[in-house]
């Protein structure tokens, strides 16, 4: 992270030009020149041919089928040349090679004739050298082959004092081809480097363009989604205009979206676009998490996959639906931590997708994930409210009557709004047999009453519902083994068997199945036990009614808990939070109320005290998993400077408001494998402690180290992290209480008032909760005070100690 006062690094600065890509674009013009210096060469010494008719002999039958040789290479060059594109490392050797070719035409006329004056011939290879040559190191090398092949010629010819002459001449030719070369090849390079920039400034921007481009598509497209989170409350209706809008904004050949399902075994098909959409969702199209496809993989490791040719990938597993897939594109949709599904992009074009692709979707995928999460909230709380509603139903009927049919057929009408199905009975234990009391959704005409299920271990099925007492749920129940099949019934795809309990006893058992393939879902199983609850109550009141006169008082008393049960939960579940929190919301986005100051402050207490419940809720849930050790940590280094900063961050506007110092004062700590969520939430509750106990004006330091292996209270090195206050203290004897669930100071009555002001109330978990995360992660979590005195303000010091390395045997102690 850039600190303030550090130079920002350009953005879209297209990177320098280095002088492997000038030298690559200097082969490419010694390449076009060497095509064009082939010709030439071929004419030249086809003209020596016939000029070397003149030449005496021994020298005319030596030099006469050289040239021609040489113009015949040349002339097979130039066509190849024009025909063929030379590789550039081949380049310089050819041009090496011909310079070698030239020179031993020369070196043979000069020794053949012994005449000073065919120096000429050198100087004038000598200067080609230096105009045709662009490399330097190819042109010292072919430069000291020629002046060493001179000077061996000078050496086996007879002496004469012309050498002398023409050896000065060829000299001056060598200092001339050196600045010809070194002015020839700077100016290039000049060239070569501002042709080569403006092509990289170009594509840069070509690439800004495209990104700026799809960044903006993005946005529309996440404005969209943000927009669905609080006017679609429905999740499948959500899901199917999230993918809709996605593929009419990028064009993609298939967009899907896939959530978990069966205990984050299986991550199932719930929205697609199209026919192979509606097909994959309505056939219940899943894949094993971490087994199965691209999606099974990022479901298992949370990470974007871009796969721009399916067919490479091992991991890919063809649809039939979709066939045509070439490019894939898969995203992971999380809050908070929890993974809910996947985003599923496909595209009939190899190389679809780009890196820049992933960061635009990213954020899309985000607020994804937040729509889900909101519509699955909803859903959630709509399910228990009719779940109370129908409890309340259940009472005013128990109430009215007691007649077992009517109750039966009550029970199934009513569960069906619930946990929908397609063919349900409920099932009540005779001896070790089960027979159907009451079926909805049989075909007509079938005669239920005469099926009866032995409880047996043979027939595992009823066994483990009757034994476990227990809900039982069967995704697919052709991979159940004693499944059997009922003739003249329609096949089933999925089941749940829930227990009947009365007592700890097991009565009967409720039969919900599915002939499609949408498997029951842990909530769904949760929803029916609860009301598997009640009409197990119902039944047996109906049958103590009928059977057994004598046990009035017992029915009467088991009915007055009912109906307690029943007022109480439907107080409690009428407003869930979700529905308040929503509504508010948008009342607080509403023009008329937000043009009306008084209704405004109105829904805005509203809003805040459903956000404070939010908040409440989740310490509870938090709270919850410490208790049962079900707190789930994904570790991974972390920064804890980085991470105490952020958690400072979200409480500066509560500093400035108590008008308290903040001071950070940690050096460069170790990092420490740990879960970066659940600490943010240690460090904000151990602040927001400090600010609540320290009068206005006072102060609040954090400070830290590394602490070394045996020292203080771990047997590994760590890092410890003080936070301290000038607040009213601690006494002794409450140093170890206040760390333990709903600890509250001061009066009741006072608090939830408020979090962070003076002494202010909460549901007493924030320290509870701190230590519970600590604890999870191996370490420890305690308090250091002189005492309590709200004059003196002596202040105290709450220590978090970590290990550096996480251990999973120290979160399961």
């Amino acid at each position: 992270m850039n600190t303030v006062g550090e130079p920002q690094p350009a953005r879209n600065q297209p990177p320098a030009i280095s002088n492997a890509e000038v030298q690559r674009a200097l082969d490419a013009i010694l390449r076009d020149n060497l095509r064009q210096a082939s010709l030439g060469l071929a004419i030249l010494f086809g003209i020596l041919a016939v000029n070397h008719q003149q030449l005496p002999e021994p020298a005319r039958n030596v030099m006469i089928p050289l040239a021609g040789v040489t113009t015949l290479i040349f002339l097979g060059l130039y066509l190849l040349l024009r025909r063929y594109t030379l590789p550039l490392p081949w380049v310089n050797p050819l041009a090496g090679a011909l310079a070698a070719l030239i020179l031993t035409n020369t070196f043979a006329h000069i020794y053949l004739t012994s005449d000073p004056l065919q120096t000429t011939n050198f100087v004038l290879l000598v200067i080609g050298l230096g105009f045709l040559m662009l490399s330097i190191w190819w042109f010292i090398g072919s430069l000291v082959v020629t002046v060493a092949s001179w000077i061996v010629i000078v050496q086996l010819s007879p002496p004469d004092p012309a050498w002398r002459h023409f050896g000065f001449t060829l000299l001056s030719a060598i200092f001339l081809a050196i600045i010809v070369h070194f002015a020839r090849v700077s100016g290039l390079k000049r060239q070569e480097r501002l042709i080569l920039e403006e092509e990289r400034r170009q594509e840069s921007l070509q690439t800004t363009l495209a990104t700026t481009e799809a960044t903006r598509r993005g946005l529309e497209l996440t404005v969209i989604v943000a927009q669905s989170i609080t006017s679609i409350l429905n999740l499948d209706v959500l899901l199917n205009v999230i993918v809709e809008q996605i593929k009419k904004h990028y064009g993609y050949y298939y967009v899907g979206i896939f959530l978990l399902a069966d205990n984050d075994r299986y991550i199932i098909s719930r929205a697609g676009t199209g026919e192979a959409g509606r097909h994959l969702c309505e056939t219940g199209f899943r894949l094993r998490v971490g087994e199965e496809g691209i999606i099974g993989w990022v479901a298992k490791h949370r990470q974007p996959a871009i796969v721009n040719d399916v067919t490479q990938d091992d991991r890919y597993v063809q649809v039939n639906a979709i066939p045509e897939t070439q490019a894939e594109l898969v995203l992971p949709l999380e809050v908070g931590g929890t993974l809910l599904g996947v985003l599923d992009l496909q595209s009939t074009q190899p190389n679809a997708f780009a890196d820049e692709d992933v960061a635009v979707f990213r954020s899309l995928a985000a607020q994804v994930a937040i729509a889900i999460q909101n519509a699955s909230i909803y859903e959630s709380e709509r399910a228990r409210r009719l779940l109370a509603e129908t409890l309340y139903d259940i009472g005013m009927a128990l109430s009215q009557t007691l007649d077992r049919g009517k109750i039966l057929e009550l029970i199934l009408n009513n569960l069906n709004e619930i946990v929908p199905y397609d063919r349900g009975s409920v099932m009540l234990r005779t001896g070790l047999d089960l027979e159907i009391v009451a079926a909805r959704g049989f075909p007509p005409g079938t005669n239920f009453q005469t099926i009866r299920i032995s409880i047996d271990r043979e027939n595992d099925l009823f066994w483990h519902i009757y034994n476990n007492q227990e809900p039982l749920l069967i995704p697919d129940v052709s991979e159940w083994p004693s499944w059997v099949y009922v003739d003249d019934l329609p096949r089933a795809k999925s089941w749940l068997g829930v227990p009947l309990m009365l007592a700890d006893e097991v009565i009967g058992m409720l039969s919900l199945a599915r002939e499609t393939a949408t498997p029951y879902s842990e909530d769904e199983a949760t929803l029916a036990s609860a009301f598997g609850g009640q009409a197990a109550v119902a039944l047996e009141n109906a049958r103590l009614y009928a059977n057994v006169t004598q046990a009035y008082e017992q029915l009467e008393r088991l009915d007055r808990t009912k109906s307690d049960f029943i007022n109480v939960a439907a107080h409690e579940l009428r407003t869930p939070l979700t529905t308040l929190r929503g509504y508010s919301q948008m009342l607080l986005n509403d023009p008329q109320v937000q043009s009306n100051v008084l209704h405004h402050q109105m829904v805005e207490g509203i809003y805040e005290g459903a956000i404070r419940l939010h908040e409440i809720v989740n310490s509870m849930l938090d709270m919850a998993r410490i208790d049962s050790s079900t707190l789930q940590l994904h570790t991974r280094p972390v920064n804890l400077r980085l991470l105490i900063e952020k958690a400072c961050h979200t409480l500066e506007s509560i500093f400035e408001e108590r008008e308290q110092t903040l001071v950070v004062n940690l050096p460069e700590l170790p990092l420490v494998e740990a879960d970066s969520n659940e600490l943010l939430k240690v460090f904000q509750n151990l602040i927001t402690n400090a600010i609540k106990y320290t009068p206005d004006g006072g102060a609040v330091t954090i400070t830290g180290r590394a602490v070394p292996a045996n020292e203080e209270r771990l047997e590994t090195a760590g890092v410890e992290i003080v936070v301290s206050d000038t607040g009213i203290g601690i006494a002794p004897e409450f140093q170890e209480l206040i760390f333990t669930k709903f600890y509250q100071t001061g009066e009741v009555a006072v608090h939830s008032s408020s979090k962070t002001k003076f002494k202010g109330g909460g549901p007493g978990l924030g320290l509870a909760i701190a230590k519970g995360i600590v604890e999870a992660h191996g370490g420890h979590l305690w308090v250091e005070s002189p005492g309590y005195d709200e004059q003196a303000c002596p202040g105290s010091h709450f220590h978090v100690l970590l290990p550096l390395h996480f251990s999973t045997a120290a979160q399961q102690e």
